[in-house]
């Protein structure tokens, strides 16, 4: 293992930029995944319930978990880490000429949606992953999408997410060096799309909040009764 190199990432301020873009595009690329698991609750418990005991039973998965929390401790050491020089070497009055120059939103809030997002993150592995799973997996998300503050909490998580990553997918292409005339246009419009995304998870728990779920059910069962008069 080549130590110079290791402290080169560690302890300069490029490499640390850039351990922090590749840890943020892995954990965006997560989110897309893990969205794509909560959307087979449309396909209903079976198909659910069965998936999430497929995770859970491969002996890798404890490996996986590890991994991925490495990676988000990874991504929030070296962004406060480089969040504080940037503070501390930043001219007076910076920060107002930045918003001059053009800083978004979603710039603008990093810190903030930041601390969101860990604090949902908290919430979320006590409510699903370390809660009462005797149930089965479907049974416990979807009450809890039909509690009114758990959804509240759920939506103001996926929104700090969405406005966080509509500004750190496209920063991080750009510390790597995927910046372009030619290319940089569809990274910023798929960093938006990502971002836009993430609202599929707070859509989904307002769908099971207004028991839509169970009104297609009714329609069915209204449907095939009347097939068979």
């Amino acid at each position: 293992m080549d130590i110079g190199f290791l402290k080169r990432v560690v302890f300069t301020s490029i490499g640390r930029k850039f351990v922090m873009a590749l840890t943020g595009l892995a954990l965006g690329a997560f989110m897309l995944v893990h969205l794509a698991e909560n959307l087979l609750l449309f396909y209903g418990e079976k198909a659910y319930n069965g998936w999430v005991d497929l995770l859970l039973s491969n002996p890798f998965i404890i490996y996986a978990e590890l991994g991925l929390a490495a990676v988000f401790l990874l991504h929030i050491v070296t962004a406060v880490w480089v969040r504080w020089e940037d503070w501390r070497n930043a001219p007076s009055g910076y920060e107002e000429r930045r918003w001059q120059g053009g800083r978004t939103v979603g710039s603008a809030t990093m810190l903030y949606t930041a601390a969101a997002i860990l604090a949902y993150l908290v919430y979320h592995l006590v409510d699903f992953r370390f809660g009462d799973q005797s149930m089965g997996f479907y049974a416990m998300v979807t009450g809890a999408f039909r509690d009114p503050v758990f959804v509240s909490v759920y939506i103001a998580g996926s929104l700090a997410l969405a406005l966080h990553l509509s500004h750190g997918m496209q920063s991080a292409f750009q510390t790597l060096g995927v910046n372009h005339p030619k290319y940089t246009p569809f990274i910023k419009i798929g960093g938006l799309l990502v971002a836009l995304s993430m609202a599929g998870f707070a859509m989904i728990s307002v769908y099971y909040l207004l028991e839509l779920d169970h009104k297609k059910v009714e329609h069915h069962y209204q449907v095939a009764a009347t097939e068979a008069k």
